[in-house]
């Protein structure tokens, strides 16, 4: 329920039963505003082939929180609902110069598209020390693009409809001790990826299960948090591609895991969140940020498969100007690595393998292979509703 929900990586971590920062006893609302990149760097000879996409959130959110007595737990509320909605427009951009010695066009692309993500959360005390929670969060992003491939400035390729989503529903129990806490869920995920163009078309969607654990401790005014989740299971993937655009029909197997290690430390009116994540996605599709030599390959009849590891940095500082109003302020940094291997649905062809940096969109290499970050930023504020309890 974290900064994922304003992330612009569609298919990453994100942490469901778990907070960060305490949540506002009583009846409170939420107000936010977010800036989230996501960008994809391949080299190829001394051609350079980057994509990114930037969407920008508006997050509205409100909830009611009430905290256990008796020093139990490290944080979570006892009992908690919270319901959030992110709204956002997105921008993606793709360039790729041309290389004639190696046979390569110039392609570019650009397009428009909308993000929506939404997050509900209900926790109920069944004893004095246990709650049950269940949780749902959906994230989706949807873009049209334009696509030159080898043509003019200003000339027109074809269209691209590209489409990401992915659905979490998690239910589990929390057990709670003096300044200590752990709990464990079930989960169901479902990702989705669609992109279709005027001579490719994939499908992607399936069902997938597994869990999700978490565990505080809080000794004094430190908080310090070890949660991580695993999901695996089969998508349905349907494809087309020119000339004869036959159905492929297969099903697949994809895998999403994380693991996150966080420590918070609480002043009087100020506290400050710092987290690191290690997330990983293994999907048999492409649908974000994509690159145009991918562009080429799926309009030739190859295949993909996307396997990315990615390591995440969160930095949150909240502070209090009166007991009612809360401002707060947070930013993420991610690097990672991704291959993407591709295949020749005719099996004549061999088999194409790209090591793409997921890097800012100021890029990196792989001589200088840090790089800008994938970087998201956070502004926000939390009100209370009627008289604020201490």
């Amino acid at each position: 329920m974290g900064i994922e929900l304003v992330s612009a990586c569609v298919f990453c971590a994100g942490m469901l039963l778990g907070v960060d920062l305490p949540p506002r006893p009583g009846l409170g609302a939420e107000l936010g505003f977010s800036y989230s990149t996501l960008a994809r760097r391949y080299e190829i000879g001394t051609t350079i082939d980057t994509s990114d996409i930037t969407p920008k959130f508006v997050l509205v959110g409100m909830g009611d929180a009430r905290f256990a007595a008796g020093g139990l737990g490290a944080g979570t509320p006892e009992f908690e609902w919270r319901a959030r909605a992110a709204f956002g427009t997105s921008h993606d951009e793709q360039a790729r110069r041309a290389q004639p010695d190696l046979g390569l066009e110039r392609v570019l692309a650009n397009g428009t598209g909308r993000a929506e993500n939404f997050a509900l959360l209900v926790r109920i005390p069944v004893t004095r020390a246990d709650s049950v929670e269940v949780a749902g969060e959906g994230r989706n992003n949807r873009s049209t693009d334009v696509v030159n491939i080898g043509g003019e400035n200003q000339e027109f390729s074809e269209a691209r409809n590209l489409s990401s989503q992915r659905i979490d529903i998690a239910a589990g129990w929390r057990h709670r001790w003096p300044g200590l806490e752990a709990a464990a869920a079930f989960r169901w995920t479902k990702p989705s990826g669609y992109n279709a163009t005027a001579q490719s078309f994939q499908d992607a969607s399936g069902q997938m299960f597994g869990a999700q654990a978490e565990a505080r401790w809080r000794p004094g005014p430190w908080t310090f948090v070890l949660s991580g989740e695993y999901a695996s299971g089969s998508l349905d993937v349907h494809r087309e591609s020119f000339p004869d655009f036959e159905d492929r029909d297969s099903e697949l197997s994809a895998t999403l895991a994380a693991a996150r290690l966080s420590a918070g430390y609480s002043w009087t009116r100020s506290d400050l969140w710092l987290s690191a994540t290690y997330d990983r996605e293994k999907l048999p599709f492409v649908s974000l940020a994509v690159l145009g030599t991918e562009t080429v390959a799926f309009d030739e009849g190859f295949d993909p498969a996307s396997d990315n590891e990615e390591l995440f940095f969160d930095l949150a500082f909240r502070y209090a100007f009166s007991p009612a109003i809360r401002a707060r302020v947070g930013a993420r940094l991610a690097w990672g690595d991704e291959t993407v291997t591709l295949t020749d649905s005719a099996g004549i062809l061999p088999t194409q393998t790209l090591d793409v940096l997921r890097r800012g969109i100021f890029g990196g290499s792989l001589s200088d292979p840090l790089g800008s970050p994938e970087f998201t930023f956070y502004i926000g504020a939390d009100f209370a509703i009627g008289a604020p309890k201490p």
